[in-house]
């Protein structure tokens, strides 16, 4: 049984905005991720969840019981939320241990509780200051650590890392994921930024206008993209689309590829000709910028440093198992490709030892079912 079951959810304001028919199932002890643009709903239904909101049609269950009348009080979680929401006049201690003394938790247990959690967030030693004395990335330890403290088997944690500059961020993040596995939690994290769901969740939600556009593990939204729309919004750098046209595909075709797929060649003597627009060394690679006027954000990775230049004019070579096929007019994930027989004997010659060249159909399928 799923600990957390969203049954078509509903919630919008004059017909606008909002959720539309969201439901979704969640083991105990998953890290979920809800990954959109801004506007996409995601709030909306961590707010649901929470109780924060009520929704026009469908029903919330955590751990078995329908708590969608329920305040949230009732629902049994914790909240971690982007502003800290700390008291400034409150001690980090008494702002740790705040809600149990509200819920008259004895003075030995809350000791008990606050030393443990204190020591897991990296917050000993602090617990006289007050928030303002706090850097960033401590408060929202604070914020962390009151969450933890409660012991509530569902935590709902609302973008809690945009504050925090990029270092921070990568620190914090270590700090929320270490947190779950100790203490069991059943998380769901809100963001929009796909690097923080790509590293800590189990699964990751993508939202698109209102609606779920792809659920599934981070490797499979990354290597199996249910549309065009995911695949940009996955992946840094996002996925290049191309004219199916342009590599002698149908042209209701749009092929994806990842960056990391491309290599490039002289000019002439690659699938396709490209201009170098930029060039970002990273050290450990080189991201380029390619421009071709069939392909939208067409980009490589090349391992370490590239001896190539801005401007430059290269070959680029797009292995036709990396290709995934999506269909221009819907920008849906296609699941077989759709190739003219003629252009597939021409692309796919026999090979000089005699045997059968596998056509592309055939090597789509053979990925398809890895």
């Amino acid at each position: 049984m799923s600990f957390l079951a969203l049954e078509g959810l509903t919630r919008q304001w004059d017909g606008q905005g909002g959720v539309r028919d969201i439901s979704l199932d969640l083991r105990q002890g998953a890290f979920l991720s809800i990954l959109g643009p801004s506007g996409c709903g995601k709030s909306t239904i961590l707010r649901l969840i929470a109780g924060l909101e009520q929704p026009q049609a469908g029903r919330i269950k955590i751990d078995g019981r329908d708590v969608t009348a329920l305040p949230t009080a009732q629902r049994n979680l914790s909240m971690v939320f982007q502003s800290y929401a700390l008291f400034p006049h409150l001690s980090v201690a008494e702002n740790v241990i705040f809600g149990l003394k509200v819920r008259r938790v004895a003075r030995a247990e809350r000791a008990h509780r606050l030393a443990e959690v204190l020591a897991m967030t990296g917050l000993t030693g602090l617990e006289r200051r007050k928030p303002s004395e706090l850097s960033g990335g401590q408060r929202q330890r604070v914020a962390l650590a009151r969450a933890a403290v409660a012991e509530r088997p569902l935590c709902l944690m609302d973008e809690p890392l945009s504050n925090l500059d990029a270092k921070l961020r990568h620190s914090v993040r270590r700090d929320i994921r270490m947190l779950a596995r100790k203490l069991a939690l059943t998380v769901i994290y809100v963001t929009h930024d796909q690097g923080e769901a790509m590293s800590l969740s189990d699964k990751v939600v993508l939202m698109r206008d209102g609606r779920i556009e792809q659920v599934g593990a981070p490797a499979d939204l990354y290597a199996r993209p249910a549309s065009t729309f995911a695949a940009q919004f996955i992946g840094e750098p996002a996925m290049s689309l191309i004219d199916g046209a342009a590599l002698g595909q149908d042209g209701a075709i749009t092929i994806g590829l990842r960056p990391e797929a491309v290599s490039l060649a002289p000019a002439g003597h690659g699938d396709l000709d490209a201009r170098i627009d930029d060039i970002e060394y990273l050290g450990g690679e080189t991201r380029m910028a390619l421009r071709h006027p069939a392909a939208e954000g067409l980009a490589a990775i090349l391992p370490g440093p590239a001896q190539f230049e801005p401007g430059q004019t290269v070959g680029v070579l797009i292995p036709k198992e990396n290709r995934l096929l999506f269909d221009s007019v819907t920008g849906s994930l296609k699941k077989e490709p759709q190739q003219n027989p003629k252009a597939r004997i021409r692309q796919n010659p026999a090979p000089e030892d005699g045997h059968k060249a596998p056509t592309s159909t055939q090597t789509a399928k053979e990925d398809l079912s890895k």
